[in-house]
């Protein structure tokens, strides 16, 4: 089937898909290492350790807190939501830089297919996280660290995936439409 190869929303998701993986990688799947990897000065991903904890310091974002050791009551869905990262996006990531990155033959029907799940799930489970944002305390956050966290560090997270996921609708359902057209030439035939 046809491939779009032309497209400058394409090299958007290649950019986008080369950024994902260090962050997928080392720094929301970091708890996931064994410790002696991150922990003590000098192991192997120690910076990623260390830039996640400098984040931490300077916004004390709870959900980026989160590891399977502090999971509890309201904020046990996060951990299902890395778990689809590492299952789900990560792979589709791979995928998306082998194809346009290193192939560059565009995008397939399957590879569409793939990213407008990955784009949805992505977009989804972030507009969840920033929903949970608004019930932070108040005591604790200001407005101004919230907005922060919000349109800075989770809009991308958004507005990207989105993308993604419109992109692909578009483009599955031009495949459809020509699949379509073609079945009704040849039963008119």
């Amino acid at each position: 089937m046809a491939t779009y190869n032309k497209s400058g929303l394409n090299t958007v998701f290649l950019i986008w898909s080369i950024l994902q993986l260090p962050i997928i990688l080392l720094i929301d799947g970091l708890d996931f290492y064994p410790k002696s990897l991150y922990q003590p000065t000098g192991s192997p991903l120690h910076f990623f350790h260390g830039l996640k904890q400098q984040y931490i310091a300077e916004t004390n974002d709870p959900i980026v807190q989160w590891t399977p050791e502090t999971a509890s009551g309201h904020d046990s869905w996060m951990g299902l939501f890395v778990y689809f990262e590492m299952v789900l996006a990560l792979p589709v990531m791979l995928f998306t830089v082998y194809r346009l990155g290193i192939q560059r033959k565009g995008t397939s029907g399957a590879h569409e297919l793939a990213l407008l799940v990955y784009g949805f799930e992505a977009a989804f489970t972030t507009a969840v996280a920033m929903h949970d944002v608004f019930y932070w305390d108040n005591d604790v956050y200001t407005a101004e660290q919230k907005n922060k966290i919000l349109f800075q560090m989770y809009a991308p997270w958004v507005v990207i995936p989105s993308l993604i996921f419109l992109t692909m609708v578009s483009r599955i359902l031009a495949r459809i439409r020509v699949a379509d057209a073609a079945l009704a030439a040849k039963k008119g035939q």
